[in-house]
């Protein structure tokens, strides 16, 4: 998650404007819950439950990772059950269009 953190403040840029908490529930890893924060270009990400999120992201390691790195759609993994979602699913597309600008590569 580090990883991420450096790659989007480096490039602030795709996150400029995007204010929201975005939460991911990943069952099968220790530590298993992360928030992501964007604020005024930058992404602070932290372990556990800081606040209320505006969206949570339920799915498996593998899957949140096919995510990040854009090799799975959001909608693709919502529909075939990989992920569950709570709360705003527009800030949850809003990330994914967000990603793709990133272009991550592995390691994360």
């Amino acid at each position: 998650m580090a990883r991420i953190e450096e790659i989007f403040n480096e490039n602030p840029g795709p996150i400029q404007g995007f204010n929201a908490v975005v939460q991911y529930d990943v069952y099968d890893q220790i530590p298993s819950t992360y928030q992501h924060y964007f604020q005024e270009g930058t992404l602070t990400i932290k372990e556990g439950v800081q606040v209320t999120p505006n969206v949570t992201m339920s799915l498996n390691y593998d899957t949140f990772k096919k995510f990040v790195l854009c090799k799975m759609s959001g909608t693709m993994a919502l529909l075939t059950g990989k992920v569950k979602v709570k709360g705003d699913v527009s800030t949850g597309l809003k990330i994914e269009s967000i990603l793709k600008k990133y272009n991550l590569k592995e390691p994360l």
